[in-house]
């Protein structure tokens, strides 16, 4: 192992510096990196210059054949903090465990060589840490892609807008959905106490480690600072693959972790509702470009994951396209299958809905034709929510005049009432804007009729409000909802 001093000029610190950071513990940041050359540069400039200062960062190249190892040298050289280890190709699972073993801080946060820190966001986590004793601080992240930050999935930010200090997998099941290995902040002596790793195969193997820490933690910390961007990789073995052999990695992973839960049945029954709400379907919508042999390792996997989840809950939570498809796998009617995903079944929002004696129906492709119950037609209460967007806005004087869309999901309006309340505004609103389109993955288009609208605030000037509070009515059915404004 070889450290690279860092230049004179970044080694002095002042004495308040050194004063400020004496007593605090030292977070060993690991870095795996195989030909990461694209992205390292940025990952390991994110990390040296985020706010928490008392690092100890292990990079290991894992036999790069392009620049990666000399990127990472680069930085040893100028910071000395950094630490670059290289060894033989031989997988991101078996370079963490190395770089482990190299680890010499009294916690551990794994970061990915493609993706990047925020300034804040581990300080915030290390802060809580030191006050409330946990084993782990699990932090939100963000999605980072070409066209520059997106906010995290929507379970994502209902995890981290219930903070918590010292709480546990028995009171916060709903943590188990941050599950990938990075965005976490381990209590080094937990770690090797629990003698975690992570698996040399690591397709979907971070689940297994992550659930393992949320069972046997004394105490976890979730914090609301976002603190990684998460890079979406089309070459990402955790986000691409469409072959039989990622499926079955993908829900050995699945069947490894609710193994680890059966103690925890209510714990169990959670994760496994979560799988089928976020995970399978991420299997599952592959199919729009999969083969037979993809679909044969859905048969043979999908319905055990099912089956440990409560009907109830299955029944209300679970989106109607995903329950109906699991019927015809759980039936292998690959005919069934091909027909449903080849007319768009996966997206609801492009066919009609109704109500029926069961509850609102969407008719998605086999309905009253395939042998699955009427019920799994049924619409989920989140499926119908109400939903807004501002599409456009342009001053008019000291008026605000917005694109306003407005709709009922799954749901065609009949006679449509929208009330909109800002800052004390004088709002105006009038019905027949230009209607909300929806477009497939294949293209087709779909147009929500009475969605639009367009509101005016008026005598705003240049005080624009930032959000939107909409009330959208239609018979029996209301709801509301707050839409961003965008800048005009």
């Amino acid at each position: 192992m070889h450290r690279v001093r860092r230049g004179l000029r970044r080694v002095l610190a002042t004495p308040v510096d050194r004063w400020r950071q004496r007593d605090r513990p030292v977070l060993s940041v690991v870095v795996p990196v195989y030909n990461g050359a694209e992205h390292l540069d940025e990952a390991l400039r994110s990390i040296r210059r985020q706010d928490y200062r008392r690092l100890d960062v292990v990079v290991i190249d894992d036999g790069s054949t392009d620049d990666s190892l000399a990127i990472a040298q680069r930085h040893a050289r100028a910071d000395r903090r950094v630490t670059v280890l290289s060894q033989p190709n031989a997988g991101v699972g078996a370079a963490r465990r190395a770089a482990v073993a190299a680890a010499t801080g009294t916690y551990l946060t794994f970061i990915d060589a493609d993706d990047t820190v925020t300034r804040g966001g581990i300080r915030a986590a290390m802060d809580g840490l030191a006050s409330s004793g946990s084993d782990l601080a699990v932090m939100p992240y963000q999605r980072l892609e070409r066209t520059g930050i997106k906010p995290p999935a929507p379970w994502i930010r209902a995890l981290h807008a219930r903070p918590a200090s010292h709480t546990s997998l028995a009171e916060r099941p709903d943590v188990l959905v941050n599950a990938i290995a990075c965005a976490k902040i381990f209590r080094r002596s937990f770690w090797d106490s629990q003698a975690l790793e992570f698996p040399t195969v690591l397709l979907a193997g971070d689940q297994i480690v992550t659930a393992r820490a949320y069972r046997d933690a004394e105490g976890i910390d979730i914090t609301s600072a976002v603190a990684y961007n998460w890079r979406r990789m089309d070459s990402s073995i955790s986000q691409g693959q469409v072959t039989p052999q990622a499926v079955h990695a993908r829900f050995d992973a699945i069947d490894a972790v609710l193994e680890l839960l059966a103690d925890l049945p209510d714990v169990r029954a959670e994760r496994a509702l979560q799988y089928l709400r976020y995970n399978v379907p991420n299997s599952t919508l592959k199919l729009e470009r999969a083969d037979d042999a993809y679909l044969e390792a859905l048969f043979e996997r999908v319905p055990p994951v099912v089956a440990a989840a409560p009907a109830d809950r299955y029944g209300a939570e679970v989106p109607a396209q995903h329950r109906v498809l699991n019927t015809l796998l759980a039936a292998r009617d690959r005919d069934a299958v091909w027909r449903f995903v080849q007319a768009e079944g996966m997206q609801p929002e492009m066919h009609p809905s109704g109500e029926e004696p069961a509850g609102r129906t969407v008719y998605l492709p086999g309905w009253g034709v395939d042998d699955v119950p009427p019920e799994a037609y049924v619409l989920t209460a989140e499926q119908t929510a109400a939903r807004a967007v501002v599409r456009g806005v342009r001053r008019d004087g000291a008026d605000l005049v917005l694109d306003v869309a407005s709709w009922f999901g799954n749901v065609e309006p009949e006679h449509p009432t929208l009330t909109v309340k800002t800052d004390g505004d004088l709002v105006d609103v009038v019905y027949g804007g230009e209607p909300y389109v929806v477009t497939s993955r294949q293209g087709a288009q779909r147009r929500y009729s009475g969605s639009g609208w367009v509101v005016t605030l008026r005598g705003v000037g240049r005080r624009a409000p930032a959000t939107l509070t909409v009330t959208l009515e239609d018979g029996p059915r209301s709801g509301t909802v707050t839409a961003r404004i965008p800048r005009s």
